[in-house]
């Protein structure tokens, strides 16, 4: 499925942690990894024969380039021993933009990359460049935040068929990785005012623990099948299920179970409610610590 590999790179320490799990996904895929340098230009002044000097631009541009070819072949040489293929590449131009473009050119399958970074003096930074190839990959994303290997996966699920287009990507990074992976549905219920409440009670005592009953059974259902879908004797899929707000809700669980990758699709439909970049996806990527695999589905499909 993750045939090619996109590592973008800026020669920071922060950057190449996106590096570990590229190789370990691509060494099980067989995969080609295409690390990416886009060079800022910062060699602007040099030192002249009076202690003033300004290189011609060509001069500069020529520099910037030699240190990333040396860069770049010195990061596959230091992974040789993982036996993957690479192909380097250095493009001048907007970071974000070219880094959509590579991805849709070369026909990337999957994105890896780092919610910060440094290159020269710009910084890539969520709410920047990460943010900006969230919104406009023709791929997924996998966003790494920390060196520490990733043991524990999940997938967020709302029964939508958009949210479900995190399941493929998902499970099957959860099985690169070799990470216990988890389907979590929440459920966002409508609490009765007491007014109503009160109605139901008069009714029946029994009609609103029915409904509750129902809507959980209907839920777990829902769950069981998505998972036996996907799932094999070798790689089973736990269901979990939580009720509260999306964001909050998956947030806890997070914490409350030590999850280390997230996958969500960014749109996604329950009910009413619009799990929308910007909404849910976003208030997960800036509030959690664990690594997130974000996926956009198609436009026709969010028509």
């Amino acid at each position: 499925m993750f045939e090619n590999i996109l590592v973008p790179l800026d020669g920071s320490r922060l950057a190449e942690l996106a590096l570990q799990p590229a190789l370990d996904i691509a060494q099980k895929a067989d995969s080609q990894i295409t690390l990416l340098s886009i060079p800022i230009h910062k060699h602007v002044i040099l030192p002249g024969s009076a202690g003033y000097g300004l290189p011609v631009a060509e001069a500069a541009v020529d520099r910037s380039f030699n240190e990333e070819e040396e860069y770049l072949a010195g990061v596959r040489d230091a992974h040789q021993d993982r036996q993957v293929d690479f192909q380097l590449k250095i493009m001048e131009g907007d970071v974000a933009g070219i880094i959509v473009d590579t991805a849709t050119v070369e026909g990337i399958d999957l994105i890896v990359m780092t919610t910060h970074g440094y290159s020269g003096f710009t910084r890539w930074m969520l709410g920047s460049v990460t943010e900006r190839v969230l919104r406009e990959a023709p791929c997924p994303v996998l966003v790494i935040r920390s060196p520490d290997n990733m043991k524990k996966a999940m997938i967020t699920l709302d029964g939508s068929r958009l949210a479900e287009q995190a399941l493929i990507p998902g499970v099957e990074i959860g099985r690169l990785l070799d990470c216990e992976t988890i389907l979590l549905r929440v459920e966002q219920q409508e609490k009765l005012s007491s007014v109503e409440m009160s109605f139901l009670e008069v009714a029946s005592s029994e009609l609103c623990q029915e409904m509750v009953q129902d809507d959980a059974e209907r839920v777990s259902y829902y769950l069981d099948c998505v998972a036996g879908k996907f799932e094999t004797k070798e790689y089973p899929l736990p269901t979990a299920v939580v009720q509260g707000k999306p964001a909050e809700s998956i947030l806890q669980f997070i914490e409350e179970q030590q999850i280390d990758l997230v996958s969500i699709a960014t749109h996604g439909y329950g009910g009413l409610k619009r799990w929308a970049y910007g909404s849910v996806t976003e208030k997960i990527l800036r509030n959690a610590d664990c690594a997130m695999l974000v996926v956009r589905p198609p436009a026709k499909e969010l028509n």
